[in-house]
């Protein structure tokens, strides 16, 4: 896997890759919207994927966990919001990677 030496250059790296527009990026990152087209949603199994919070076939709950219990800090109502949406998120599964970060975004959202 590559390694990238700041988020501006992995997004741009998976905007590069997937095909998507500034505009595909920023709907689905800054304005957190559901990701709608195949280039939204592959855009985002490729930051999923170099986040290791998906293997493009599966949700990946412990470095989720992780990841959000580091983010947490001493915030006990944001540890408890990440640990259930890990919990309802675990088991989330799809053979195709970008509709699977598509299903891990909505499942999110559900939390």
């Amino acid at each position: 896997m590559v390694h990238f030496t700041s988020r501006e250059e992995m997004r741009q790296k998976c905007m590069d890759q997937e095909g998507a527009t500034q505009e595909d990026a920023e709907a689905v990152l800054k304005h957190l919207k559901s990701p709608e087209s195949r280039a939204q949603k592959c855009f985002l199994a490729c930051i999923f994927e170099h986040g290791r919070t998906s293997d493009g076939k599966r949700f990946v709950t412990e470095v989720f966990l992780e990841k959000g219990e580091k983010m947490s800090g001493n915030d006990q109502e944001r540890l408890h919001s990440v640990r259930e949406a890990a919990e309802r998120c675990d088991g989330v599964e799809n053979d195709d990677r970008c509709e699977l970060a598509a299903e891990i975004v909505a499942c999110l959202k559900d939390s």
